[in-house]
């Protein structure tokens, strides 16, 4: 059944309708009515607070042609309400996987990797009441790479982590990789070819929703995927979005400026830029003095908000302080 947007109010008693549209059969007769709907080759008409159903052919030839341009119009305007990317239907208030082609170009530019890629892949975990429409919050979870199994599994591996407290705090949670898992080989050196990686997935995602460069993005990661969290950072700034802040969970070493080099973005762009650096007081990977090294480091590229955060515990993400960190980047900064 197609559903057509009523003409005017259709409650059950009113008499009279403001919109009511004249309709004449193919004997001449005429009545008038507002269409509600059609069922197949049948049209729904509400006269005087009743439906009555009337066969199309029934109709004048020109009545015929009205509702089938109703119709073709009912089924563009559901086309353009349903929400998709990359023509792939999206379901709000879920973790939705599509894919895309990866262009030539960005493939020449990973042509260095073990497994050269064709796709790329995104993972959107969606709030309940997602509008792409509208302004948007977007967290990046960033995966590690300390082996080739961990590279396999992506950023995509990381949304289970991190999804949570994100959409608590109303973020849309977006990661992507090529279809061999992250696009870096990895993440404590330059790799062009993720940024460019990146790159494409920014200017896909925006050609389809033009408010997604006005969405304010946030990232972030634990251990080694802090450290890729740094050109994750730089790589948004270098598309010219908005980024709130960045997550460094177990961090032990800074790259703010090797991202800056890889991402071509600019050491003034992280001014506005929060960084929390969250570790626990039993890590036997991370102490003080590793943390001053990167909160050291952090300062030189150019962050000027920075906050070093310990907790109770060892070398885990602490979900708490990693909601008190997004609570953060959503205060107004600086």
């Amino acid at each position: 059944m197609k559903i057509l947007s009523f003409l005017c109010c259709a409650t059950l008693g009113v008499t009279s309708f403001a919109n009511a549209r004249e309709w004449t059969s193919n004997d001449g007769k005429k009545i008038t009515a507002d269409l509600v709907r059609t069922e197949g080759d049948t049209v729904v008409l509400l006269m005087r607070g009743k439906e009555f159903k009337i066969p199309l052919d029934r109709l004048s030839e020109a009545d015929q042609e009205y509702v089938r341009e109703e119709s073709e119009n009912a089924e563009e305007e559901a086309s353009v309400g349903a929400l998709s990317l990359f023509g792939q239907e999206l379901k709000a208030g879920s973790l939705n996987n599509i894919e895309t082609d990866l262009s030539e170009k960005t493939q020449r530019s990973l042509s260095d990797n073990k497994l050269q890629p064709t796709k790329i892949k995104i993972a959107l975990s969606l709030p309940a009441d997602f509008d792409p429409s509208k302004p948007q919050k977007v967290f990046w979870p960033v995966g590690g790479i300390n082996n080739e199994k961990e590279r396999l599994s992506g950023n995509i591996a990381r949304i289970s982590a991190m999804s949570a407290k994100a959409l608590a705090a109303g973020y849309v949670v977006i990661a992507a990789d090529t279809e061999h898992g992250n696009p870096r080989e990895t993440t404590i050196a330059i790799w062009e070819g993720d940024a460019d990686f990146h790159a494409e997935v920014i200017e896909k995602i925006a050609a389809e929703w033009p408010e997604f460069m006005n969405w304010t993005h946030a990232c972030g990661g634990f251990s080694s995927g802090s450290k890729g969290s740094f050109f994750r950072t730089a790589q948004l700034l270098a598309n010219d979005l908005t980024v709130s802040g960045v997550f460094l969970g177990g961090c032990n070493q800074p790259f703010a400026d090797l991202a800056l080099e890889e991402s071509g973005a600019r050491k003034s762009a992280f001014k506005k830029v929060k960084a929390w650096v969250s570790w626990g007081d039993s890590d036997n990977l991370v102490n003080q003095s590793q943390t001053d090294t990167v909160t050291s480091g952090i300062k030189s590229a150019g962050y000027r908000q920075i906050r070093d955060e310990k907790f109770t515990g060892g070398h885990t993400i602490n979900q708490d302080e990693f909601a008190k960190a997004l609570a953060w980047f959503d205060e107004a900064g600086e």
